[in-house]
C-alpha cells in the first residue's frame, strides 16, 4: 500500500479498496494521536512544567505553541487532567472505539450531572462516566448528550427525593422532641434541572468568515424570558400591499434579538441611540474615501492586521462602509489620532438626533419607511450621510429599521426628500433599470377595507 502522506500524488495508483482502508486508518490514528496528546498534557499539568516554557500557567504556553484560542487551551488542559481519572475512557479513544466527538459529550455531560447534583460521590461519578461512555460506543455524541440529559434529570429527582425524606425525618423529630440547637440546616430543596441556574451557559464563537456562532443551554424561566422577548420583537411583517413576509421564523427571532439589543443599548428610551461603539482610528483614515471591503483573513483578531483602522472591540476588522454606516445613527466615537497616536478628538454627538427630532420624524414617517416595522424598531437615518456633511435636520432625517438601514448603505438603495416633505425610496437597478422613487411605507399601504 502507497504511504498515507503521498495520497494526493499516488492517488490515480491507490486501489478503490486502499482508498476505503486509508480513511479508517487515518481515522484511527487521529483518535489514538488525540489519546495521546491528552495524555501528555495532563502530565504537562501534573509535572508543573508552565514555569519551564516562561509562563506562569499551562494555557498561554499551548495557546502560543499551537495558535489556538487561550480559551481553547485552557479547556484541553481542564480535559486532560479530567480525563485521567477515567482510564476507560482514555483507553476507548485510542483504540478508536470513541473520537474526540463522543470524548467531548462524555466530559461536558459529566460536568451536566455533577452540577445538576452536586451531592454525587465519586463511585457515582465513575457510574456516570460508565453509562456514557456506553452509549458514547453504541451511539453517535448526540446520542451521549441526549443520555447525560436523562441521568441529570434523574440526578436532580433523586436529589428531591432524598431532601423530602429528610426534611420529614427533621419535621417528625422536631414533632416528638424538642429541636437541638446543633442539628444541621435542611437548607433550600434542590432545584429541578430545568430551573437549575448553575446549569446555565452562553457562547459566542467568532467564525473565520467574521460571523458570529451563539450556543446555549438555559434555565427554564430564562429560557422563558427570552422566548417571550424574540417573540415581541419577531412577528411577521407583511408588505405595504399585504403580501407575506418573506422571511422564515429564524431569520424573524435573529431580527427579534437584533431589536431587543438596540433597544437595550438605548437604556430603554427608543429615543436614544441604537448602538454604542468606539474605534480609534487616525485621521487620515477616517477622513480618506477608504476601501469598501473588509481584509480577507483566515481570522478576525486584530493583531494580525495592525494597519487596518477599522475595528469592533469584540469582532474585529469591519469594512470602511460599515464604518460609515455606524456613523450615521449610532453612538459612535470615533477617538481620533494622529499618526503619532495623540488624541485629536473624543468623537461628536451633535450628529445624533434630539429626542424631539426623533418625535417629529416619527409623527412624519409613522414606521420604517422601506419595510414598515414599528418606530421603535427602527434608527434614524441621515439621508445625506453625516460623513458627507449632512444636517441633522429634520428635512435630512428618516426611520428606517436596521435591515432596511443596511439596505440603504449596502445593496444600493437610495433615500432622497421629497417636494412635499416627505422621504422617498430610490430602488437599485436591480430592482428597478430606471429607479422611479416610491413613497414611504405608510403612504403607500393599502387602506383596510
Amino acid at each position: 500500500m502507497h504511504e498515507l502522506g503521498d495520497l494526493y500524488g499516488a492517488a490515480e495508483a491507490l486501489s478503490d479498496q486502499e482508498i476505503i482502508d486509508s480513511v479508517v486508518a487515518i481515522h484511527a490514528a487521529e483518535n489514538l494521536l488525540a489519546a495521546r496528546k491528552l495524555a501528555a498534557l495532563a502530565e504537562f499539568s501534573k509535572r508543573g512544567l508552565s514555569e519551564m516554557v516562561g509562563h506562569t500557567k499551562p494555557g498561554p504556553w499551548l495557546a502560543l505553541a499551537t495558535r489556538v484560542a487561550l480559551g481553547n487551551a485552557y479547556r484541553q488542559f481542564d480535559t486532560a487532567v479530567w480525563l485521567g481519572s477515567f482510564p476507560t475512557v482514555t483507553a476507548a479513544l485510542a483504540a478508536s472505539d470513541i473520537h474526540a466527538g463522543h470524548f467531548k459529550a462524555i466530559y461536558d455531560g459529566h460536568n451536566h450531572i455533577k452540577t445538576a447534583d452536586p451531592t454525587l460521590t465519586a463511585e457515582k461519578l465513575a457510574d456516570v462516566v460508565a453509562d456514557l461512555l456506553t452509549s458514547a460506543t453504541a451511539g453517535t455524541p448526540e446520542d451521549v448528550k441526549v443520555r447525560a440529559q436523562e441521568l441529570a434529570h434523574a440526578a436532580a429527582e433523586d436529589a428531591r427525593a432524598r431532601y423530602e425524606e429528610k426534611k420529614r425525618e427533621q419535621d417528625e423529630r422536631r414533632d416528638a422532641e424538642p429541636p437541638v440547637d446543633d442539628e444541621d440546616p435542611i437548607g433550600p430543596p434542590p432545584p429541578a434541572v430545568s430551573e437549575n441556574t448553575d446549569l446555565n451557559k452562553l457562547d459566542l464563537y467568532e467564525q473565520a468568515n467574521g460571523r458570529t456562532t451563539i450556543q446555549g443551554d438555559v434555565d427554564k424561566i430564562l429560557g422563558e424570558k427570552l422566548r417571550s422577548a424574540i417573540a415581541e420583537h419577531s412577528r411577521p411583517e407583511p408588505g405595504p400591499d399585504g403580501t407575506r413576509d418573506p422571511r422564515s421564523a429564524s431569520k424573524r427571532q435573529a431580527d427579534g434579538l437584533s431589536r431587543i439589543l438596540e433597544l437595550q443599548a438605548g437604556c430603554g428610551d427608543a429615543s436614544g441611540p441604537a448602538t454604542r461603539v468606539n474605534a480609534t482610528v487616525k485621521l487620515r483614515d477616517l477622513l480618506a474615501p477608504g476601501a469598501d471591503c473588509t481584509p480577507s483573513p483566515s481570522s478576525n483578531r486584530r493583531a494580525e492586521y495592525p494597519g487596518w483602522p477599522f475595528h469592533l472591540d469584540w469582532t474585529g476588522p469591519i469594512s470602511h462602509s460599515l464604518a460609515r454606516m455606524l456613523t450615521c445613527d449610532a453612538e459612535f466615537n470615533p477617538i481620533i489620532v494622529d499618526d503619532n497616536g495623540a488624541v485629536l478628538a473624543m468623537g461628536q454627538s451633535v450628529r445624533l438626533a434630539t429626542r424631539e427630532q426623533r418625535i417629529a420624524v416619527t409623527v412624519r414617517d409613522r414606521c420604517c419607511i422601506k419595510c414598515g416595522s414599528v418606530a421603535d424598531w427602527c434608527q434614524v437615518h441621515h439621508i445625506v450621510f453625516w460623513r458627507d456633511d449632512g444636517n441633522t435636520d429634520i428635512t435630512n432625517l428618516t426611520l428606517l429599521c436596521t435591515n432596511c438601514h443596511n439596505d440603504i448603505h449596502h445593496r444600493g438603495w437610495d433615500v432622497v426628500m421629497g417636494d412635499d416633505g416627505h422621504p422617498f425610496l430610490v430602488p437599485p437597478i436591480s430592482v428597478d433599470p430606471e429607479r422611479k422613487p416610491v413613497p414611504s411605507y405608510h403612504r403607500r399601504r393599502k387602506p383596510a377595507a
